[in-house]
């Protein structure tokens, strides 16, 4: 069994999802204060743990790790290290190199999935940091990745914070059970900006394809913020 996931993300109206680029919104607000807004919505899903992309943590974690031990080559490898925050942040980082100078990304302590390609130098220096980390045989497989993560983490809800490449994965194995889409009242407008999925495959796949969304609930908020909630169904079995 896998966690229950549910998919909350920030948008502007086309669905894109690089903050600075979002026009203003109408009523003058700071847009901090919509971020907050959003920031509150995350909190209330009441999850056990909340994750990132690594390309998204990257930009809490920018340094790279510069690995001179042997590859560790096998899988099953699980450390649990410091855990008194009240949730856990989750990410994936399939080079294992990203340089945690902390054990823990806005409060929560952190786990952090790797490779076989993880060498021994890497974990001795997360085990030193107090950062958790399991070693899978392959980080693209969503579905048993976060299977390990359910029974030696005991996690069973997760709120999927983006970017778009790791939901679009997420999408793609059919692991996202809810979206919790909060529309920012504002405009991106450039075709190239990423937007919520980011699947990375040939134009013939469809990663969405046997899946279904039923509407759970619409609201609006303060400073012309909508917030969406969708169940999502599998409709091919």
């Amino acid at each position: 069994m896998t966690p229950k996931v549910i998919c909350h993300i920030m948008s502007s109206v086309d669905g894109r999802l690089l903050p600075g680029r979002w026009t203003a919104p109408f009523d003058g607000t700071n847009p901090s204060e919509l971020f907050k807004e959003y920031a509150a919505i995350g909190k209330s899903l009441d999850t056990d743990a909340w994750m990132f992309g690594k390309a998204t943590t990257r930009e809490a974690f920018p340094y790279k790790f510069m690995p001179k031990g042997e590859l560790v080559g096998e899988s099953g490898k699980v450390f649990v290290g410091n855990r008194t925050s009240s949730r856990l942040f989750i990410t994936i980082d399939p080079d294992a190199d990203i340089f945690f100078t902390s054990d823990r990304l806005r409060g929560d302590n952190i786990l952090t999935i790797l490779g076989k390609n993880a060498t021994t130098d890497y974990l001795a220096a997360l085990e030193e940091k107090g950062v958790s980390y399991l070693v899978v045989d392959d980080v693209h497989n969503l579905r048993k990745v976060f299977t390990l993560v359910k029974h030696y983490f005991n996690v069973n809800t997760i709120s999927l914070q983006g970017g778009g490449i790791i939901d679009g994965a997420m999408l793609a194995q059919g692991l996202i059970n809810e979206l919790s889409l909060v529309i920012y009242p504002g405009i991106d407008g450039l075709t190239t900006a990423p937007s919520i999925f980011e699947y990375l495959g040939h134009s013939e796949e469809r990663p969405a394809e046997g899946q279904a969304l039923e509407l759970l609930s619409v609201e609006q908020m303060p400073h012309g913020i909508v917030w969406l909630r969708y169940k999502f169904h599998n409709i091919s079995e």
